[in-house]
């Protein structure tokens, strides 16, 4: 089916959750897929080549909208770009994507846990009361959801994936984080991964990496990354490190519903405090010394990728919209 898709991109920055979608529609483009894809130029947004010509000025964009089969509306930390939604009005083919989240260590505060889900609380991480209403369908990157708004954390976007088969995996433990101010959980993991190498004989990489470019080449390297969240419960090197098929160390998964089954894999290991981090890192040391075979992780990437990649976040939003 031929698809026509207007999005709406924030105006002050790239947001990682649009970034996820953007790149989504990239790849279902470059496999041929029947797209026709347009984004307003005025919000200077980055995006992949394939949708260079993609990029038109907003009179064009707004035009292109009137008669697209569906709106991606999506968040930015600064601003949403509602004036250009309004103009276009829209709202039953507009659907909002939400890839806030609460920030700091506020996410841990029972408290504001509750403020947020009861609705009281105006900062980011909150349910947009107004784009609920408004729009078709309501994704979000974070807890809380309610009734019409679904779960859409990152994916694995293409450029984590610098991963193929002749990659030699050499580093046993990679455990970096963009900062670790927030929360101080990180710095602590960090702490303890080393030590625990260090002790063990095991390699890891714990240094903050120059690019991003050096940081993927180095997680596709390494037999086991190690997450933690940061201002949110979704956080990207959660996905990059699947992304680059390696075992995976996280704290407890708390982005899709407490019951769903969807991140259920046999490379996922969850901690709920330090003292888990330290079993697992024990029992996954275990399994590197005496039964790690790279060769055996293929079968479940491949699951994986299929399941969560950024295309695939992509198809799930348009099987939502477009089921009924």
């Amino acid at each position: 089916m031929h698809y026509k898709i207007a999005v709406i991109t924030p105006s002050d920055a790239n947001d990682i959750l649009g970034d996820t979608i953007i790149d989504g529609l990239a790849d279902l483009i470059s496999e041929k897929k029947d797209l026709e894809v347009r984004i307003p130029a005025e919000t200077k947004y980055v995006v992949p080549k394939e949708l260079k010509n993609s990029v038109v000025s907003t009179k064009e964009f707004i035009e292109f909208a009137q008669t697209a089969d569906l709106i991606f509306l999506i968040w930015g930390k600064r601003k949403l770009n509602t004036e250009i939604a309004e103009k276009i009005n829209r709202w039953d083919k507009t659907i909002f994507i939400d890839g806030a989240e609460v920030g700091k260590d506020r996410r841990y505060d029972p408290a504001m846990q509750n403020i947020i889900i009861h609705g009281t609380f105006g900062g980011y991480g909150r349910i947009y009361d107004d784009m609920h209403k408004k729009c078709a369908m309501y994704f979000k990157r974070e807890k809380p959801y309610r009734a019409g708004v679904k779960p859409l954390p990152f994916g694995i976007e293409r450029k984590y994936q610098v991963y193929d088969s002749s990659t030699k995996k050499d580093i046993d433990f990679f455990c970096v984080f963009g900062q670790e101010e927030f929360p101080a959980l990180r710095k602590h993991v960090r702490e303890i991964v080393q030590n625990f190498c260090q002790k063990n004989n095991f390699t890891c990489h714990t240094e903050k990496t120059k690019t991003k470019e050096e940081f993927y080449k180095l997680s596709a390297r390494s037999k086991v990354g190690i997450s933690v969240g940061g201002g949110g419960y979704d956080t990207a090197r959660f996905w990059e490190t699947l992304g680059n098929n390696a075992l995976l160390i996280t704290e407890k998964i708390d982005i899709f519903e407490p019951d769903s089954s969807i991140l259920d894999y046999e490379r996922v290991f969850e901690f709920n405090n330090l003292y888990d981090l330290e079993y697992y890192l024990e029992k996954v040391g275990h399994i590197l010394k005496n039964f790690y075979n790279q060769d055996n992780l293929q079968l479940e990437y491949e699951k994986i990728l299929a399941n969560h990649s950024s295309k695939a976040r992509v198809e799930y939003i348009f099987h939502e919209f477009f089921k009924n």
